[in-house]
């Protein structure tokens, strides 16, 4: 069977499926193929999970909305429109833009996950090729939480174990069919889908981890998602143990000092330091080479002067306004897979919540000494656990920089009750954003709401 074949079935069948994201006329235009033909081998399903034009995009809404960066005035106004609005944090996010890519591409990904797995189930596999077929099906498992996960964190509000039962979610998409009518879950059954995904995952992927392939998952990026999981739903004793099992398979670090300080992709696409590789939807202002979008100043001056991430992650636009490099992407877009860095700050914070300020820091510390220049790095120490939290939680801040991590942060951060305000100057007016405001939520596009009637969330 050809690829464009596949190619067509899977782009008919997403205008099919999502039909509330797009208007029907549009999808009524569309013009049948009688040599459709819907991938049925091995072979053909692991193509599609390889498609890296689908599955290797994330939201970038939130970290437009973050304060990792700021904006002139001049350079804000000549952005585009949601672009614009997503930086001055606007109640009418979209304005007249009734679809957007945060929303229908994680969707595209589930529909793939969902014709992958309906399609496994079909297949009586050789005893050979039983281990593909698991891998196969425990990869679109993987793939579906990824996405289920990344709708959670920007389209549905912090959690808050007490409320999750009764604070609407996102519509679970478990299944190919496009007549069903599928409505906003609570939010807790949607991170108990993603877990229930997972759990699986973890029992099929294989033990292997990619060496160049890092868009295909495995079992140390399962146990890597529920620990980022388990992060942002305050199980912190789960995410401890989830990170702790993906290190265990996987815990390279890169040692700074032989990365280029002077390079504008410091980082290959396939570094050591990735579990698994995704990015940020492509928005101009998120682009590492932008030259408009300069780094917040107090984060740029945090990095002490032996600290190499402060010459690895940043670069010098003009003056003193300091713009960003390519990160772990290796390319333009922002960097919002997992990593090894990310795990262990993970296992660190999560340690330090339990008490055990030891480990926490031994954590910490294994990660920095990889950071500082030979022979300038002191051990942080920390007198209690709550001193070994802040300095954890500092470091995550300046390790997970333009990473696509700040904005779930703060809120979660500000539902644990940080108290954290943001803040932008344009124009002469200041703009405030309170915590806990109905804004760190994202508004769900306009076509969604009006073909599936779910409740809008609240501005």
């Amino acid at each position: 069977m050809k690829i464009k074949n596949i190619i067509t079935i899977l782009y008919i069948s997403t205008i099919a499926w999502m039909t509330f994201a797009c208007s029907k006329k549009e999808f009524l235009e569309k013009k049948p193929n009688s040599g459709i033909i819907i991938p049925t081998s091995l072979e053909e399903l692991r193509w599609l999970l390889d498609n890296t034009n689908i599955f290797t995009f994330s939201p970038g809404l939130g970290e437009l909305s973050a304060d990792n960066y700021y904006l002139s005035s001049t350079n804000w106004l000549a952005a585009n429109l949601l672009e614009r609005n997503a930086y001055s944090w606007e109640k009418d996010l979209y304005a007249s833009i009734r679809q957007n890519s945060d929303w229908s591409v994680p969707y595209q990904q589930v529909l793939y996950a969902n014709i992958v797995l309906e399609q496994c189930e079909k297949i009586k596999p050789l005893q050979s090729e039983q281990p593909l077929l698991n891998d196969i099906k425990g990869s679109a498992l993987f793939l579906r939480a990824y996405a289920f996960t990344s709708l959670l964190q920007h389209f549905a509000p912090a959690y808050h174990p007490q409320t999750a039962t009764t604070q609407l979610g996102i519509p679970l998409r478990t299944s190919t069919d496009i007549n069903k009518i599928f409505t906003r879950s609570s939010l807790k059954q949607g991170f108990d889908q993603v877990e229930t995904d997972l759990a699986t995952a973890v029992r099929l992927l294989s033990l292997q981890q990619p060496i160049t392939e890092k868009n295909r998952p495995s079992k140390a990026a399962a146990y890597g998602l529920l620990a980022r999981v388990c992060l942002y739903t305050k199980q912190y004793d789960r995410a401890l143990l989830f990170a702790d099992s993906s290190l265990q398979l996987y815990r390279s670090l890169i040692d700074y000092n032989t990365i280029s300080a002077t390079a504008v992709t410091p980082f290959p696409r396939s570094n050591d330091e990735t579990i698994y590789y995704c990015q940020a939807n492509n928005y101009s202002l998120l682009q590492t080479i932008s030259a408009v979008a300069w780094a917040d100043t107090t984060l740029y001056r945090s990095y002490a002067t032996n600290d190499l991430r402060r010459n690895i992650f940043f670069r010098s636009i003009s003056g003193n306004d300091i713009g960003f490099k390519r990160g772990y992407s290796g390319t333009v877009f922002v960097f919002t897979g997992l990593a090894t860095d990310e795990i262990y700050l993970i296992r660190a914070e999560a340690y330090a919540r339990a008490g055990n300020t030891q480990a926490a820091m031994t954590d910490l510390n294994t990660l920095l000494a990889k950071r500082f220049r030979i022979g300038t790095f002191q051990p942080l120490t920390a007198i209690n656990a709550n001193d070994a939290l802040n300095k954890v939680l500092t470091e995550r801040r300046k390790e997970l920089v333009w990473r696509g991590h700040r904005w779930l942060d703060l809120k979660r951060f500000n539902s644990e009750g940080a108290s954290i305000s943001l803040i932008r100057v344009l124009n002469g007016n200041t703009i405030t954003l309170p915590p806990n405001s109905p804004l760190y939520t994202l508004p769900i596009p306009a076509e969604e709401i009006e073909q599936s009637q779910i409740q809008q969330n609240p501005r």
